[in-house]
């Protein structure tokens, strides 16, 4: 009998059937009022999961259109940027900046390891740099890094610092506000829970003040992040003296999803949603140890709680492996990115997927297709190292 697989990406991540219901109503017309109205609603529900009281910008496309508006926004010709690169999509900030006449710089770190601090303070000294940028939680190793104090950092060298937080925002604490955070970039389709085709970019007053100093405009219109700003409302509604602008016909049934994923979210409590993600993580990372693998990332301090990347023993291929993943056990995955491409696979708990239900099926599958490949390990220890995680969890 044939069933729909489960996502269990690094994103796109499963939808809550509730979010899918919230898309089966009329379409409604982009300028109504009403729709304005609950148009700024969903945004200012998106704030309370950043945790901030700035301005969040919807984008029309993925994580990485809102990673091009907010560098192409404050990013002049000429201008000097460093990237902490320590995973695949930290490199993607730099080519942003390059590509459109800036100079982009690296601070490398090894994959799936701690950052270097020490080293990181010298090499931002020798600015000095517009923009400091790193990823929150990087998809390529399963590493959730510090924010805190890179910002401090940056802005004690007078640069702006972006974070991008595209696998991290709804599954990691992140306070845009208490961190001081000038620009958060994420999206919808991934610890948030609602279907592909969102950016968003949450832009503090520095931020703000940089793009309107700029020597020269930015070269884009619907990438500029000042066209979204918003700006005093002709039509005041109760409470609101400023109206945001939809910089292009927003697609609606996309906000309806949006807005139930983040009342689910804001129901469910952020303290108790990010508490759930870290539990389920590492129920499936001590599943995974029992299994006798190991992951990219060696760090607990920095394990993901929404993405873990697991290396494959050897002589296993990622394709041999996902394809025996999802044909007997109905589990949609990605095999890894770069050099770990054909060596492991990476494995999303986040959302919908961050539960124990779906944590157990994906380690009696990870025991089952490893042994079909003739691997040979403890069968159904990985099942129940994570059964006993929980139970550790509960009786705390």
């Amino acid at each position: 009998m044939e069933t729909e697989d489960i996502l269990m990406c690094p994103g796109p991540n499963e939808i809550a059937d509730r979010v899918i219901r919230a898309m089966m109503r009329p379409a409604a017309c982009p300028v109504y009022e009403e729709f304005q109205e609950f148009y700024e609603q969903t945004l200012d529900l998106l704030a309370q999961v950043l945790q901030t009281r700035h301005q969040v910008v919807p984008l029309p496309g993925s994580g990485r259109s809102g990673l091009e508006s907010a560098i192409t926004s404050v990013v002049e010709r000429g201008e000097r940027t460093l990237t902490i690169v320590n995973g695949q999509f930290g490199d993607l900030a730099m080519r942003i900046v390059n590509s459109i006449g800036g100079k982009g710089e690296g601070f490398t770190s090894p994959w799936g390891a701690p950052i270097d601090l020490e080293a990181f303070a010298a090499k931002l000294a020798s600015g000095p740099y517009k923009l400091v940028t790193m990823v929150h939680n990087e998809t390529s190793t399963g590493a959730l890094y510090h924010a805190e104090a890179v910002a401090r950092m940056a802005h004690e060298h007078g640069a702006l610092f972006l974070l991008d937080a595209v696998s991290s925002l709804g599954g990691a604490n992140l306070p845009m506000d208490a961190w001081d955070v000038d620009l958060v970039v994420s999206c919808n389709h991934k610890a948030i829970g609602a279907p592909i085709g969102h950016a968003y970019v949450a832009v503090n007053d520095r931020a703000w003040e940089a793009m309107e100093k700029r020597r020269e405009p930015c070269g884009t219109l619907f990438g500029n992040l000042l066209t979204w700003k918003a700006q005093p409302s002709d039509i005041p509604a109760p409470g609101r003296a400023l109206r945001r602008p939809q910089g292009v016909f927003t697609a609606v049934h996309l906000f309806y999803a949006l807005h139930e994923a983040l009342t689910m979210i804001l129901e469910e409590g952020l303290p108790k949603r990010f508490a759930r993600h870290l539990l389920n993580a590492a129920a499936f990372r001590s599943g995974i140890t029992a299994l006798g693998l190991q992951t990219i990332t060696k760090s607990v301090e920095i394990a993901s709680p929404t993405v873990t990347c697991v290396c494959l023993p050897d002589g296993i291929t990622s394709e041999a492996f996902l394809h025996l993943f999802r044909e007997d056990h109905g589990l949609a995955t990605l095999p890894g990115i770069g050099e770990y491409r054909t060596t492991a696979v990476r494995v999303g708990h986040m959302g919908v997927t961050a539960t124990p239900r779906n944590i157990l099926h994906a380690l009696h599958a990870f025991d089952s297709v490893l042994t079909k490949l003739g691997h040979q390990h403890d069968r159904g220890a990985a099942v129940t190292k994570a059964e006993e995680a929980y139970a550790e969890a509960e009786t705390a």
